[in-house]
């Protein structure tokens, strides 16, 4: 008699009644497993989707932005009109998702445009300099003047409009860029005494003489801008996407006539 024909012992049984109960469970505990409708599976394909283009524009970008065989970086103005058009127009916080643990907090459009046509207009054909503030960077739309000093290196994307900055070293900044801007506006990434003074030593590094200075802080700040800087608090108001519990102010070392947001 083969094995396969061979009686089952009392054993056998309970084995083959326990292997049925847990099939049972298994398909028990399948129908209890929430399913995803059709739609929110279409919507979880095109997030990722969207997140892996953007995540090609950013590394294409930054790969363009390196330097070329002769130590030149190539920069943004080498990008295809399309990727200048997604680096500059896409909504900032769907390209550059905010990073709260570098205290990073976007402006809204409004507050965005209203000191990048200020920092445009004092400047120029002089340099801008937009020192912490990629939102302010943004809204220039690709002005071959204005420059971003900024700490994430995400922003590489820019080439050489971009600089790599650490607030915590004032000093470290390229030696073509000492003195060579006539419009400096800066946004401190923490709210200490502290990082204003060391971001105050790099606006002075990077400023003209007579140069323009705007600041967006905190309006407790507003004793240290003025003995760090001379500068005086302004109407204007600066407003974030995302609403933040510190009352805002801005600041300016000449006379500014911006309108706030809620005039607007």
């Amino acid at each position: 008699m083969s094995k396969s024909d061979s009686v089952l012992s009392p054993s056998d049984d309970v084995n083959l009644n326990l292997q049925e109960d847990t099939r049972k469970e298994s398909d028990e505990d399948d129908d209890d497993t929430p399913q995803l409708t059709a739609h929110t599976l279409a919507a979880l394909k095109e997030f990722y989707t969207e997140q892996e283009k953007l995540r090609e524009l950013l590394e294409n970008a930054t790969l363009e932005s390196q330097p070329d065989s002769n130590g030149a970086a190539s920069g943004i103005e080498d990008h295809s009109e399309n990727a200048k058009t997604e680096l500059f127009s896409n909504d900032l916080n769907k390209t550059f998702p905010e990073d709260w643990q570098l205290s990073q907090f976007w402006y809204d459009a409004k507050t965005s445009k209203v000191l990048a046509n200020e920092v445009l207009r004092q400047a120029g054909n002089g340099k801008v300099a937009c020192v912490s503030c990629p939102s302010i960077f943004r809204a220039c739309e690709n002005a071959e003047n204005v420059h971003l000093f900024e700490y994430d290196k995400r922003f590489q994307a820019f080439g050489s409009l971009f600089h790599f900055y650490d607030y915590s070293d004032p000093d470290n900044i390229p030696e073509t860029c000492a003195g060579a801007f006539s419009v400096v506006i800066a946004d401190p990434p923490f709210l200490a005494e502290e990082c204003l003074e060391k971001v105050a030593v790099t606006i002075k590094k990077l400023l003209q003489e007579n140069g323009k200075i705007i600041l967006c802080t905190g309006a407790v700040m507003e004793p240290n801008a003025k003995q760090l800087l001379n500068l005086k608090r302004t109407t204007f108001v600066p407003h974030h996407k995302n609403n933040l519990g510190n009352e805002f102010a801005c600041f300016s070392n000449y006379e500014i006539n911006l309108v706030s947001v809620e005039e607007s």
